[in-house]
């Protein structure tokens, strides 16, 4: 193989495995973003972002690409066990897939930057074309029309496989970790 063939192919492979995104790699215990159940807009004249209200700044076990120091100095979406949302009389979010003829668009935040305007939480994340995703929701949908109207919105979301490794690495970092419930098929 002609030297001026490997050196730009090894700077492809190089760039593919920067950009693995398949759980995270980092844990941290920090500042972040949580958009793990965020809404998204499309950004006008940039059709591969959209803007997700997030919640946020939170501190505490959160699981990302970047490094923690990053995080700090700037706010940026992770990955978290933990619902900010929960209270004693508010169960935590349930995992929605959106999978098969409920596939739509979805929102790839994991380490998008984020910024506080006006008191929200609003992070600029990839927009990745319709197929299979999971994000969390506050209440399952309870039969099929809901669960399609549900799925037709852009959520910031992620593969099975991505959603499952950052569950199963943070939990094995943490004595309480909150169980992950999937909603339920319907029909």
């Amino acid at each position: 193989m002609k030297s001026w063939f490997v050196f730009p192919l090894l700077l492809a492979l190089i760039g593919l495995a920067r950009a693995d995104t398949s759980g995270g790699q980092q844990i941290c215990d920090g500042q972040y973003a949580l958009c793990s159940s965020a809404q998204c807009q499309p950004i006008g004249g940039d059709p591969s972002k959209v803007s997700c209200t997030c919640e946020g700044p939170l501190r505490g076990q959160n699981i990302a690409n970047s490094a923690c120091a990053a995080r700090e100095n700037s706010l940026t979406s992770t990955f978290s066990l933990w619902d900010p949302t929960k209270t004693p009389t508010k169960p935590a979010k349930q995992v929605l897939g959106c999978i098969g003829a409920n596939a739509n668009q979805w929102a790839f935040c994991l380490d998008a930057p984020c910024s506080v305007v006006n008191g929200k939480t609003i992070c600029q994340c990839a927009l990745k074309p319709a197929s299979d995703a999971y994000t969390f929701i506050d209440a399952c949908p309870a039969d099929a029309g809901s669960l399609k109207e549900a799925c037709g919105n852009i959520w910031s979301a992620a593969s099975k496989a991505e959603l499952e490794s950052g569950y199963s690495q943070l939990k094995a970092t943490s004595s309480a970790a909150p169980v992950m419930a999937y909603c339920p098929a319907v029909k």
